[in-house]
């Protein structure tokens, strides 16, 4: 029986280049998402482009991805930006109403509150990050975008337990080593993708 070659795992076609290629481009993808975050008023817009972009040319393999990016940046900038706005304002909120709360309070009740607003901020974090990647998906208004994302949420309870389990991860690492920000971006999309697709699957516009 002859033996299998290698040349197809190491060769130009094989799976070892498809991975550098595909590593590469999530690297190009980070990049793009920094850059475009710097606004900062541009952030929804930046992650809806990534997952956008990580969907359709990494996953799919359709298109360039900084094409790809650029596209879903620019569609998508008005409705990303209105959804930004909202998450960055109820977070903002909450924390404050925190900082209050510890600096004026004190007890089981000033307890009660605060972390009836932490709680209240995670879910709005873990919303966001259904929020932007739906609006890669869904041709819906920012309305219907946020209301879908709040009822995931809850409704796909272990998918946002592993969605706030990567974030934390991550975001560990990079406290640690902050150089790390300029890699993690692409890589850290791809993954939580392999957990929010198969939820956004069951929710696409027949």
């Amino acid at each position: 029986m002859k033996k299998k070659s290698g040349k197809n795992i190491w060769g130009f076609d094989g799976s070892f280049m498809s991975f550098c290629d595909k590593l590469f481009d999530l690297m190009i993808l980070g990049f793009l998402w920094i850059l475009c975050s710097l606004p900062l008023i541009t952030v929804g817009a930046s992650c809806t482009a990534l997952y956008y972009a990580i969907v359709k040319c990494i996953k799919n393999h359709e298109g360039y991805v900084s094409r790809a990016f650029f596209h879903s940046f620019r569609q998508n900038l008005v409705p990303a930006t209105i959804l930004w706005v909202v998450f960055a304002g109820v977070s903002f909120l909450m924390q404050l109403n925190i900082g209050i709360l510890m600096e004026k309070t004190d007890g089981y009740a000033g307890l009660f509150f605060i972390m009836l607003y932490a709680f209240g901020s995670v879910y709005a974090a873990i919303a966001a990050c259904y929020a932007f990647p739906a609006l890669s998906r869904y041709d819906m208004p920012a309305g219907w975008i946020l209301k879908i994302s709040l009822y995931m949420v809850g409704r796909y309870f272990l998918t946002s337990l592993m969605l706030v389990l990567i974030l934390v991860c991550f975001g560990a690492f990079i406290w640690n080593v902050p150089l790390l920000i300029l890699f993690v971006p692409g890589p850290v999309a791809f993954l939580m993708s392999e957990f929010l697709e198969r939820v956004l699957g069951k929710h696409v516009q027949k």
